[in-house]
């Protein structure tokens, strides 16, 4: 902090605002408009070296406040008296600067491993129901994906309930979290598991077995005192209509309170994590780093992770609003536009430096701003969409 106690352009404040309304146009214009157009406006040179002061962390540390701050005072979306949770994760590719050897990994592409770039895999844990980024992760791309999902474990509380694909299951995690006094909802890789292809050539449903604790992860008994070296876990199968089997583990054993039905439908609620990488990538445009080192790559990760949660804790509680006097004739859901609300959310922050006094007003007009902008959600949609032929490309989003 004590590069930022002499009276300079960049304040501790202005440079963490900044870096989180800034939008992905050339830097002299993002400085333009934060600063206005005047020869007395810091140059990029002055941005770069502000920057460099400044610890990536204050953004995962910020995130984290808010996500407090919210389920501290907000009434926040439950399943079954659950926070539901989950952990997914992602790659970026690097800028290439020789900065990103101290923490990124140097990999090959394509046929002949002759296209070469830095990569960093990501890693989220998400409240699915309520859209908060609980703990975020940027790591070397040699990392697996276990690894960072490990990290994220200390920011599960009692009573959480995480879901997670197939390849997050294991021992360790199942009992790290039962240990914690959470609970588990895992789709299951069929040729992992003994118990899970004894299920699925049964004709049951639904069943219970009893898993062992390896002698190798004998410390998790000292860890967490209430555990022991069994576990009674629920295999839960689903047949679609091609005959594809799905194995389902949870600890969830009340079979009343928790029926098959609702846990398979509460998996698909998974998706919202994707639909979390799908903003940050496309909308915000992630990968479109500010800057080339390491440092200025993890600046931009997690102060975009952390607009992320501000746009969905700004339109928590939000409902769409139609025109007035107009009432839809469409079955289908009204749903927020959230390239909109994103937008509104930078607009905010950078609305934030010369208007503190008048914050909760600026605030609530965003906010009707917001649900004004709608649009329909493709659940209730009555016409069914046109077969398109596989892109050769993916498709095309909005950037903010």
């Amino acid at each position: 902090m004590k590069d930022f106690l002499r009276d300079r352009f960049f304040s501790f404040e202005v440079l963490v605002l900044f870096i989180l309304s800034k939008s992905n146009k050339g830097l002299n214009i993002c400085l333009e408009e934060f600063f206005g157009e005047s020869s007395l406006s810091p140059t990029k040179s002055a941005f770069t070296q502000a920057r460099k002061k400044l610890c990536y962390t204050v953004f995962k540390k910020l995130n984290s406040l808010i996500c407090s701050l919210f389920y501290e005072h907000a009434k926040f979306k439950k399943w079954k008296g659950h926070r539901v949770l989950s952990v997914d994760g992602s790659t970026l590719e690097l800028p290439d600067h020789p900065s990103m050897s101290e923490k990124f990994s140097y990999h090959g592409f394509g046929p002949n491993a002759d296209a070469g770039h830095y990569m960093s895999r990501i890693s989220y844990l998400y409240d699915v129901y309520n859209g908060l980024v609980l703990d975020a992760g940027m790591e070397s791309y040699t990392t697996s994906e276990a690894t960072l999902c490990h990290g994220h474990l200390g920011h599960i509380k009692e009573g959480d309930l995480l879901v997670c694909d197939r390849y997050y299951a294991s021992l360790r995690i199942f009992y790290e979290l039962k240990g914690k006094g959470a609970d588990f909802l895992f789709r299951m890789k069929d040729n992992w598991w003994n118990c899970v292809e004894d299920f699925s050539q049964s004709s049951s449903t639904d069943a219970e077995y009893t898993l062992v604790l390896p002698p190798k992860y004998g410390w998790l008994l000292e860890k967490y005192p209430s555990l022991s070296r069994t576990m009674t876990v629920r295999l839960i199968k689903k047949k679609n209509k091609k005959g594809k089997i799905s194995i389902y583990a949870t600890s969830l054993l009340d079979r009343k309170k928790y029926t098959a039905s609702s846990l398979i439908n509460l998996y698909k609620q998974r998706w919202g994590i994707e639909e979390a990488y799908k903003l940050i990538k496309s909308r915000l445009e992630v990968s479109d780093f500010s800057g080339k080192t390491a440092w200025a790559v993890q600046q931009d990760f997690y102060a975009k992770t952390l607009i992320l949660s501000l746009c969905n804790i700004l339109c928590y509680d939000v409902k769409p609003k139609t025109k007035t006097g107009r009432k839809s004739k469409s079955a289908r859901i009204l749903i927020i536009n959230k390239t909109y609300a994103l937008s509104k959310t930078k607009s905010l922050i950078f609305s934030i430096r010369d208007l503190i006094g008048e914050l909760e007003e600026i605030i609530q007009k965003c906010v009707n701003k917001i649900a004004s902008k709608i649009e329909y959600s493709r659940r209730n949609q009555v016409f069914k969409r046109k077969f398109r032929a596989k892109l050769k490309y993916s498709m095309n989003y909005k950037s903010i």
